[in-house]
């Protein structure tokens, strides 16, 4: 579900993937305890035991390091991808979902807000964030009996609709990311398919 972070260019020498991790480990922990915006890069050299110069040699500023850090936490979430299973992929990928968001959500929201201010960011975090979650959803939901019948428009405003209450439970945090929205998620899915 996770994009390769071998795909973005690279500055000056090779990454040391211990260091990646270290200053992505970091960078989360931080945003935990200060929130996304206090977040500086002196703090995350200092949490991760590197040099700001090492992480300006791989990342030009922390929104880049956002959108490294919410690709690897969704890859780590507990998702596997298609198994075959309608009913068990499903509720794999919301529960995995679910987990990230109620545990570190407030990132992905701040990423996102930094992407309404800069359309090259929005693009970036469509292609190596937002688009490959909404893939491994589309096949996901594929799997379900009939969907093959919902058609691109129907599929298109089933993935709009499912990502955009999640979005917007997880920035309003009026209600809780949860197993029954998880399954009021499934039921819509299901009626949807249905309806054709």
């Amino acid at each position: 579900m996770g994009v390769s972070l071998t795909e973005k260019p690279s500055r000056g020498r090779p990454r040391s993937e211990e260091g990646r991790v270290a200053i992505l480990q970091a960078f989360v922990d931080l945003s935990r305890e200060q929130g996304y915006e206090k977040v500086s890069i002196d703090a995350v050299a200092k949490r991760a035991g590197v040099s700001r110069s090492t992480i300006y040699r791989w990342y030009k500023d922390k929104r880049e390091i956002v959108v490294d850090a919410s690709v690897d936490l969704v890859g780590n979430s507990g998702f596997s991808g298609v198994t075959g299973n309608f009913s068990d992929d499903i509720n794999s990928f919301f529960s995995a979902t679910f987990v990230t968001a109620n545990d570190i959500g407030q990132l992905f929201t701040a990423m996102m807000a930094e992407a309404q201010a800069d359309s090259d960011f929005a693009n970036t975090v469509w292609r190596r964030y937002s688009a490959p979650r909404r893939e491994a959803l589309r096949l996901v939901i594929l799997q379900a009996p009939g969907a093959g019948e919902v058609g691109a428009e129907g599929m298109e405003f089933m993935l709009d609709m499912l990502f955009g209450a999640i979005w917007y439970r997880m920035m309003s945090k009026h209600s809780p990311l949860d197993l029954n929205f998880q399954q009021e998620l499934i039921k819509t899915i299901k009626t949807l398919i249905a309806r054709g």
